[in-house]
C-alpha cells in the first residue's frame, strides 16, 4: 500500500495523540488510586484516634490495662467504624463479622509496643498507621493498623469502578476528537502542497503561466512564492529562447540571402566573376563566419568551458598591447586613440589572459566601428585597494537612455546609430559581459563626456 504524505502525517499524529491519551489515562488512574488510598488511610487514622480516645479511660496508674477487655475494644470498634445503614433490619451477625475482621487488623499495644488482649504483634514495622493512646499527658499505649495498599470495601470499590468507567469514556471521546482534529488539520496543512503538485503538473506540461495563490507567511507560503518565481523565470527563459532563435535565424538569413542572390547572378550571367564581386562574396562569408564564431564563443561561455582563471595577469600591460594594435586602424579612420595609464606599478588579477585580450579587443573594435570620424577614443585605468577600474569611452554618436541597459543583451543593436551596415550582429558586448562576470567583475554602460558611449569595467585585484 502506498503511504502518501497525508497518511504518514495523519498516522504520526494519531500515534502521538494515542500515546499521550493512554499516558494521561494511566497517570490519572494511578494518581486517583494513590489519592483515594491516601484519603482512606487518613480516614483510618482519624478513626484510630477515636478508638484511642475511647480506650484511654480504661487505663489506670495502679492496674495498667487490666480493665481493658476484648469486649470493650470490640464495642469501641463497632461504635467508631459503624457505617450508615439503608434500613433498620440489617442482621447483627454482619456487624459482628465486621468487628471481628477489624479486630484482626487493629492492634492495641502498650507503650513498649507489646500486644495486649492476646493479640499478635504486627509482622512489619513499615507501612503502619500509629496513633498514641494518651493518659494524663503521657503515652501509655498505641493503636496500630496496616496502611491500605489496595482499595477494599464495597463502597470504596464501587466508587473506584465508577471513576474507571468514566475515565474509559473520557479516553474514548478524546481519542475520537483527536482523530477528527488530526484529519482536519492534516488536510488543511497539506492543501498548499496539493495546489503545488497540481501547479507542478501544469508546469511540466508547458503551462508557464501557472501561478499559486499564496496564503499566510509560513514555510509553505514561502515555497509557493518560490514556485511562482520559478514559473515566471521559466516563462521569461522560454520567451528569451524563442526570441534568441528568431534573432539568430534573422542574422543568418541576411548574409545567406545576399550570398545566394550574388551567386545566382553570377550563375545566370547577369554579373561577370570580376574581383569586386568576388570581394563582396568574401565579405559576406567573413560576416557569416564572424557570427558563427561569436555564437560558438557564447555557447562555450554559457557552458563554463572557456575560462582558465588561475593565471596572474598584468591588466595594464595587456590593455596597452591591445591599444597599440588598434593605433594604426584608428589613424586610418581619423580617430585619436589616447590611453591614460597612471599606475606606478603593475596591477594583477586572477584571470584568463586569452579571454581578457578578447574583452579589450571587442570593446576597442566596438568603439572604432561605431564612432564617427573625426573622433576621439580614450582608455583610462584607475585602481584602489580592492579593485581595478577600466573605462573605454568614445565620441559621438551616443545611444538613447532607454538603450543603455540593453546594450549587453544578445543580438541587441541600436539601429539609429549602429546599423547593420557597420557590421556585427550585436553579440560583442554580450560576450564581453560574460567574460567580465566570469572574472567576478562588473560592467556598466553610460554616456561619455566626449559625446559617445562609456564602458566601465571593475575587476577585483590581487596583491603580490
Amino acid at each position: 500500500m502506498r503511504l502518501t504524505l497525508f497518511k504518514k502525517i495523519l498516522i504520526s499524529m494519531l500515534f502521538i495523540s494515542s500515546l499521550m491519551v493512554i499516558g494521561m489515562a494511566w497517570l490519572m488512574n494511578s494518581s486517583f488510586q494513590t489519592g483515594l488510598r491516601n484519603y482512606l488511610n487518613h480516614g483510618e487514622k482519624e478513626k484510630l484516634q477515636l478508638v484511642a480516645e475511647h480506650i484511654a479511660p480504661f487505663y489506670s496508674t495502679l492496674n495498667g490495662w487490666q480493665d481493658l477487655s476484648p469486649k470493650v475494644v470490640g464495642d469501641v470498634i463497632a461504635q467508631v467504624f459503624a457505617r450508615p445503614r439503608h434500613g433498620d433490619n440489617q442482621p447483627r451477625q454482619a456487624s459482628a463479622r465486621n468487628v471481628e475482621r477489624l479486630m484482626t487488623r487493629i492492634f492495641i499495644l502498650d507503650k513498649d509496643y507489646q500486644p495486649l488482649l492476646n493479640q499478635r504483634k504486627p509482622k512489619s514495622k513499615k507501612d503502619l498507621i500509629k496513633v498514641a493512646i494518651s493518659y494524663q499527658g503521657k503515652t501509655v499505649g498505641w493503636v496500630i493498623t496496616k496502611k491500605l495498599n489496595t482499595i477494599s470495601g464495597a463502597l470504596e470499590s464501587s466508587f473506584y469502578r465508577e471513576q474507571q468507567h468514566n475515565l474509559m469514556w473520557i479516553v474514548l471521546w478524546v481519542t475520537l476528537l483527536s482523530f477528527s482534529l488530526s484529519w482536519l488539520l492534516v488536510r488543511h496543512f497539506l492543501t498548499p502542497l496539493k495546489r503545488l503538485e497540481s501547479a507542478a503538473n501544469s508546469l511540466q506540461q508547458g503551462d508557464y503561466l501557472t501561478q499559486i495563490e499564496v496564503q499566510g507567511e509560513d514555510e509553505l507560503a514561502a515555497l509557493s512564492t518560490r514556485f511562482n518565481e520559478l514559473s515566471q523565470s521559466l516563462l521569461h527563459q522560454k520567451k528569451t529562447r524563442e526570441q534568441w532563435l528568431a534573432d539568430i535565424s534573422h542574422e543568418l538569413r541576411t548574409p545567406i540571402s545576399v550570398l545566394k542572390s550574388e551567386i545566382e547572378a553570377l550563375q545566370d550571367g547577369i554579373r561577370q566573376p570580376e574581383p569586386k564581386y568576388i570581394d563582396s562574396l568574401h565579405h559576406q562569408v567573413q560576416n557569416l563566419s564572424q557570427l558563427v564564431n561569436d555564437l560558438y564563443q557564447l555557447s562555450l561561455s554559457d557552458a563554463g568551458l572557456q575560462f582558465n582563471l588561475t593565471d596572474s595577469v598584468d591588466v595594464q600591460q595587456l590593455l596597452a598591447t591591445s591599444c597599440n594594435q588598434y593605433q594604426l586602424r584608428c589613424q586610418e579612420k581619423q580617430i585619436q586613440l589616447h590611453s591614460h595609464f597612471d599606475l606606478k606599478k603593475p596591477v594583477y588579477i586572477k584571470g584568463d589572459q586569452k579571454s581578457l585580450t578578447q574583452l579589450f579587443s571587442n570593446l576597442l573594435e566596438n568603439s572604432l566601428r561605431y564612432t564617427d570620424s573625426p573622433g576621439v577614443l580614450q582608455v583610462h585605468i584607475k585602481t584602489n585597494k580592492k579593485q581595478l577600474s577600466i573605462c573605454i569611452e568614445d565620441s559621438a554618436p551616443s545611444v538613447p537612455d532607454a538603450a543603455l541597459p540593453k546594450l549587453f543583451e544578445r543580438l541587441y543593436r541600436v539601429d539609429e546609430s549602429r546599423s547593420r551596415l557597420s557590421g556585427g550582429a550585436g553579440l560583442g558586448l554580450s560576450i564581453c559581459e560574460t567574460i567580465v562576470q566570469a572574472h567576478q567583475g562588473s560592467m556598466v554602460a553610460t554616456h561619455s563626456a566626449l559625446g559617445g558611449l562609456a564602458i566601465t569595467i571593475n575587476l577585483p585585484i590581487i596583491r603580490k
